[in-house]
């Protein structure tokens, strides 16, 4: 069992050298800067395309500042607006008697289309990025994400239980 704890560690510390945290779009610094300078540091979440290790040209870095550092929408109003959904959830959750099922049926429904909208806002930006890679740094990044992905299911299968011993 030791064995694998400190195989599961290795691989742990293969994965974090690898993927890092939720590599962003942004990470990527621009020609000529290091990781002090350009897009390190801004964390605006989790992007699906990590541009991590990926050498993109000082056109692609000109697109990718005007998309990231461009207009974006404000969401203060939707974080406000789930804010108030959430007061209300535990509101009727916390009143005494039978909990009102209609009204939890209407906040969650507003809360799943504040996050649909979200999400719909995410892949908006996710495929413009996309638009800016070539079909070479894609690849790199489908193949790279393939290699995380096989190191996190060798992971898991070293994390299962044992079976059962009959």
């Amino acid at each position: 069992m030791m064995k694998k704890m400190l195989l599961a560690a290795a691989v742990m510390t293969g994965l974090a050298g690898t993927a890092g945290h939720a590599a962003l779009a942004h990470d990527a610094p621009p020609p000529g800067e290091g990781c002090g300078g350009g897009w390190g540091g801004h964390h605006h979440g989790h992007h699906i395309l990590s541009l991590r290790g990926i050498t993109l040209t000082a056109a692609q870095h000109k697109k990718l500042a005007a998309l990231m550092h461009g207009p974006h929408p404000d969401f203060r109003a939707d974080m406000e607006q789930e804010h108030t959904l959430r007061t209300q959830l535990r509101t009727v959750l916390s009143t005494p008697g039978t909990v009102d099922q209609a009204s939890l049926t209407s906040i969650e429904q507003q809360l799943d289309a504040l996050r649909q909208k979200r999400e719909a806002r995410h892949l908006e930006m996710e495929v413009k990025i996309h638009d800016i890679l070539t079909p070479e740094q894609l690849a790199q990044i489908k193949d790279r994400q393939d290699k995380i992905d096989a190191l996190h299911e060798q992971l898991h299968a070293l994390m299962a239980p044992p079976a059962p011993q009959k």
